[in-house]
């Protein structure tokens, strides 16, 4: 039984716009997880240089025995290390992106 010519002209056009789809819908998908990782990496790297920071400024006032003055020095010094930090990676994005 042989379809007639329409018939497999709108099939190919149907297969088409089914494979161009699932083509967008998996470059929606990848785009949408590169975007959550590229935040998470942002809360890293400001979090990891405060807590660092922190933990050297607890360090230091134990060693010392002055009770709160490293621990709000090296605060203030990690958390201006971590807005540099994320600064310089969203930098390195946009130029990646551009």
């Amino acid at each position: 039984m042989n379809k007639p010519a329409d018939i497999e002209n709108l099939s190919t056009k149907i297969n088409a716009f089914k494979k161009k789809q699932d083509k967008s819908e998996h470059a929606f998908q990848t785009s949408s997880h590169t975007g959550a990782s590229k935040g998470f990496q942002f809360f890293i790297e400001f979090i990891s240089a405060v807590f660092v920071s922190v933990a050297i400024g607890l360090f230091l006032d134990d060693l010392c025995h002055t009770a709160p003055v490293f621990l709000v020095v090296f605060t203030i010094f990690g958390s201006l290390a971590g807005v540099l930090n994320v600064y310089r990676f969203a930098k390195a994005q946009e130029k990646e992106n551009f």
